[in-house]
């Protein structure tokens, strides 16, 4: 098989192209301005809620769940989310979040503290023992006396604080 005049020029050219592709990122690194990565700090992850809750201006300590129904709380209470609480049948405060939210309603067994989803649309937090089907976002990490103190009222303003890292 003869060569033809054009396959003469391009075989070497095809061999300097080959080893400039394998060499051009070790060229590329020396001339990089790019930050060197660098992991988050141990307590943060990615994705982690970090959501406030305020009853009545009073600031109180949450455990939140990790669920899809938290993190679009979150979502919505990113530029401060504010709820006209009412009680309801002597054990609860409860009222409308302005729009539904996905839920994953179970039937389960409340106790004081417990801050809960109801029908996609309303947040419940209780004072006294209940059950219904209902979705948990968190926990208040407060006595029943201190939540009693804080909820058992003809009404309470919950003002929800969200953001995602």
């Amino acid at each position: 098989m003869a060569l033809q005049g054009s396959d003469v020029i391009a075989r070497p050219f095809a061999k300097m192209k080959k080893a400039a592709l394998l060499l051009c990122p070790f060229f590329l690194m020396g001339c990089s301005s790019a930050v060197p990565y660098s992991p988050s700090p141990i307590n943060e992850k990615e994705g982690e809620i970090i959501m406030r809750l305020a009853i009545d201006q009073k600031e109180v300590e949450v455990e939140w769940e990790e669920n899809d129904s938290v993190k679009a709380l979150a979502l919505l209470s990113k530029e401060t989310l504010s709820i006209a609480m009412h009680r309801y049948g002597g054990f609860e405060q409860t009222g409308p979040i302005g729009t539904s939210i996905v839920s994953n309603d179970v039937q389960m067994d409340v106790v004081p503290g417990d801050i809960v989803l109801y029908n996609g649309n309303a947040i419940s937090v209780f004072f006294q023992p209940s059950a219904w089907s209902y979705t948990k976002l968190g926990h208040i990490q407060e006595s029943q006396e201190k939540l009693i103190e804080l909820l058992d009222s003809e009404s309470v303003r919950f003002v929800l604080k969200g953001e995602t890292k």
